[in-house]
Parts: C-alpha cells; sequence; structure tokens
C-alpha cells in the first residue's frame, strides 16, 4: 500500500502496472489499503490464478533483498509475476519478471494461456520450493550453521 514511509517512490510504480492491467481487458483485482487481515490476504492470494509483486524502488535499484509478499505469494498460490529484483532473481530463477507494465501483462496472458494441469504443476513446482528452502526454520538452520 501506500506506506509513507520515505518511500512513497512505489506509488508511481504501482500505478503504472495497475493502468496497463486495467487496460488489458483482463479480470483483476488489487487490494491496496484494503485492511485486509493475514487471513483474508492468504485466501486472496491462494485462490488467486496468478499473484502480481511489486517492489519498492529502492529494492529494483539495489537488488538485495525481495519482499515478504514474495514469498507469501509463491508458498501459497505458488504462481507469480514480479518486476525485476536480482535478489529474488537469484533466489527464484524461474518467476518471470519484467519492469515494463505491458511485459507485465503478456506474461500473465501468457500464463493464462497454459493448461489448468501446466499452471498447477508450475505452482505445485514454486510452493514446494519455498517450504523446502526459504521457510524461517531455513533461515535459522543457516544462522545456526555459520
Amino acid at each position: 500500500g501506500w506506506v509513507n514511509n520515505g518511500f512513497d517512490e512505489k506509488r508511481k510504480i504501482m500505478m503504472d502496472i495497475f493502468i496497463e492491467f486495467k487496460k488489458s481487458g483482463l479480470n483483476c483485482g488489487f487490494f491496496v489499503n484494503k485492511n485486509l487481515s493475514h487471513e483474508q490476504e492468504n485466501l486472496l492470494l491462494y485462490n488467486s490464478k496468478i499473484s502480481l509483486n511489486i517492489h519498492d524502488a529502492y529494492q529494483r535499484i539495489l537488488g538485495k533483498d525481495t519482499n515478504e509478499r514474495t514469498f507469501k505469494s509463491l508458498g501459497l498460490n505458488g504462481l507469480m509475476i514480479s518486476d525485476k529484483v536480482t535478489q529474488l532473481e537469484n533466489l527464484f530463477p524461474n518467476v518471470r519478471t519484467s519492469n515494463d507494465p505491458a511485459a507485465l501483462v503478456k506474461l500473465t496472458k501468457e500464463y493464462l494461456s497454459l493448461t489448468e494441469k501446466e499452471l498447477n504443476d508450475i505452482k505445485e513446482e514454486s510452493r514446494q520450493n519455498v517450504l523446502d528452502n526459504h521457510c524461517y526454520t531455513n533461515r535459522v538452520e543457516q544462522l545456526l550453521a555459520l
């Protein structure tokens, strides 16, 4: 949402992407500043065909981290498109990315053209990757191994 945290340049990034999706004719829902509970957010992500992930501008520039939504989206839904962030591409090389709003719409349409089985196979592989490699227990084990 519009967090007013000093990184408000994300608003323009989001609006550029949302406008392109609204023009696309796709059936999309955008939930910004809707005060969803964690349970509602989880259900929304889980039941979406595809999750859209948008990072702050500093994350795009520095490329050193990815946002929490990356892990939520892939762990709950399994199919996500995102803007380009180096760390996301390092952790999840199969996630399709672009900083061009029109290209994000095109990627979404490509995924939606797949069969349900193809989509479910991608989703299950991504979910399993998150469970196997990117949960808090994985991070604690990595720290303890240092």
